[in-house]
């Protein structure tokens, strides 16, 4: 059996400080992240909108800086619901 607490412990200090969001591979929405049960008692970061993730990959998770663009993520943190659709690529239309 291996022992995955390494990993676990890896994950959670890439996204350890404050601010730090994730996008899912090579996605342009940006989500908020918290921790979460993952193996055992195992906690790894995760989207705090519960959208779904291919498997579960440590590299599924990239971490930015940038601000929050998920619209779920944004209402769980407390912020207003969007009334459009926020911009994808950086760019108004």
């Amino acid at each position: 059996m291996t022992d995955i607490s390494p990993l676990a412990a890896s994950a959670r200090a890439v996204f350890g400080d404050p601010g730090v969001h994730a996008v899912v591979r090579a996605g342009r929405t940006v989500h908020a992240v918290r921790l979460g049960r993952w193996v055992g008692d195992e906690e790894v970061p995760e989207l705090l909108c519960h959208t779904g993730v291919s498997g579960w990959s440590p590299d599924a998770l990239v971490p930015t800086r940038a601000a929050v663009t998920c619209a779920r993520c944004s209402r769980r943190l407390g912020g207003p619901a969007p009334t459009h659709q926020l911009p994808l690529f950086g760019m108004e239309q």
